[in-house]
Order: C-alpha cells, then sequence, then structure tokens
C-alpha cells in the first residue's frame, strides 16, 4: 500500500468512528430512547456503506465520503447527558 491509499484507509476509519462516537444522552426514556435509534441507523449505515463499497468501487474515499454525508443527514436530536453542576458523581 502506498501513502495515498493507507490514508484513504485510515480516512474511512476516522469516518467510522465518527459516526458511531454518539454523545450520550439524558437519562429521560425518550432521550435513550432516540440516542438507540441514532445509533442502530448510524450502525446500518456505516455497514451498508463499507459492504457497497467492497463489492463496487472499493475505493475508500468514497466510503469514506458516504459515511459522513449520511451521518450529517442523522444529527442528534436528543437532549445531552450533563453530569451534576455541583462535582458531584456521574
Amino acid at each position: 500500500m502506498n501513502e495515498r491509499t493507507e490514508a484513504a484507509h485510515a480516512d474511512v476509519l476516522d469516518a467510522i468512528v465518527e459516526a458511531l462516537s454518539v454523545p450520550l444522552p439524558s437519562i429521560a426514556e425518550a432521550d435513550e430512547r432516540l440516542y438507540y435509534r441514532l445509533l442502530e441507523r448510524r450502525a446500518l449505515a456505516v455497514r451498508i456503506i463499507v459492504a457497497s463499497n467492497r463489492a463496487v468501487s472499493r475505493d475508500p474515499r468514497l466510503a469514506a465520503d458516504a459515511i459522513r454525508t449520511r451521518t450529517a443527514e442523522e444529527p442528534v436530536t436528543y437532549t445531552l447527558f450533563e453530569p451534576d453542576k455541583d462535582g458531584g458523581e456521574w
């Protein structure tokens, strides 16, 4: 593998990590449901994109772009977890 190919593969791995690194939800049940649904949708999208990329183009740059595009289409819409303001335990 040359440097350019290695960079492209690292980029697709970065895109996968970014897609699956979603912030924790608040402790509200509705927020937890939204969190898990978002994580499931993003994981499914990553799996489909990577499988399609392997079968069709084998270009990691295309996969990275597709993953980032799909991630942007599925933003975080729930309230984020906030630790106690008084410095208490999580």
